[in-house]
C-alpha cells in the first residue's frame, strides 16, 4: 500500500461526475492504496476523484458506524430511499483543506451498490454513516460542499476556501480535522449550531 497524493480545491476534476465503473479489477487495485490515504489524512471517507481516478468508487471509514467491521467500499453506489428528516451538520473536506461548511442531509438514507467482487447489495445508513455516504456521492457527482452549504449560509464564499488553502500549502493545518476523535468529539457542538440555524 501506498499514500497518493490528494487532489485539492480548485481543481476542476473534482467538480466533475465520475463515470461507472465497469473494470472492478482495476477498482480493486486502488483500494489499498485509497484506504492508506485515507487513513493517513486522518478522513473519515474518500472518494476515487480526490486521488485522481474519475471513477465511481469510495471507500468509508469504519468508524463511521459501529456496524462496520472494515472498511466499506462502494463501486456505482445510488441512494434508492431518503427520509424527509434533514440534519444539518458541520463537514469538513479532504479537497478542501483547513474549512469546514454547515451542509444539510437526509438523517436516513438507502443505497444500491456493488463491492469489490462485483455483488450488489443494498444498505441503510443512519446518522453520521448516512453523512458520509451522501458526502462522498455527491464527489462521485462533482457537488462539493462549499456548493451545498452555499445554498445554505451566505458569507461562505469561496476567498474563504482560498483562505484556507494557503494555510494548507504553508503547512499551517493537515485537514478539517486532527483526528477521528476531535471529529466525533465535536459533533454534538455541531448539532446545537445546526438546530439553531435552522429555526
Amino acid at each position: 500500500m501506498s499514500k497518493l497524493k490528494l487532489i485539492i480545491y480548485p481543481a476542476p476534476s473534482l467538480q466533475k461526475p465520475s463515470i461507472k465503473v465497469t473494470d472492478f479489477v482495476v477498482a480493486k487495485k486502488l483500494v489499498p492504496d485509497m484506504i492508506d490515504t485515507m487513513n493517513s489524512a486522518k478522513g473519515i471517507g474518500l472518494a476515487a476523484v480526490q486521488i485522481g481516478q474519475s471513477i465511481r468508487l469510495a471507500i468509508v471509514n469504519k468508524d463511521a458506524d459501529e456496524s462496520l467491521k472494515e472498511h466499506l467500499v462502494i463501486i456505482n453506489p445510488k441512494i434508492f430511499s431518503a427520509s424527509s428528516e434533514i440534519d444539518t451538520e458541520e463537514e469538513g473536506c479532504l479537497s478542501i483543506p483547513g474549512k469546514t461548511c454547515l451542509v444539510p442531509r437526509h438523517r436516513k438514507i438507502k443505497i444500491r451498490y456493488t463491492d469489490v467482487s462485483g455483488q450488489e447489495q443494498k444498505l441503510k445508513a443512519t446518522g453520521l454513516f448516512a453523512r458520509v455516504i451522501q458526502h462522498e456521492i455527491d464527489h462521485l457527482d462533482g457537488v462539493l460542499i462549499i456548493e451545498r452549504t452555499m445554498k445554505m449560509i451566505k458569507g461562505q464564499t469561496k476567498a474563504a476556501i482560498a483562505e484556507g488553502l494557503a494555510d494548507y500549502r504553508a503547512g499551517r493545518v493537515a485537514g478539517p480535522y486532527k483526528n477521528m476523535a476531535e471529529f466525533k468529539a465535536s459533533r454534538q457542538k455541531r448539532k446545537t449550531l445546526g438546530s439553531i440555524l435552522e429555526k
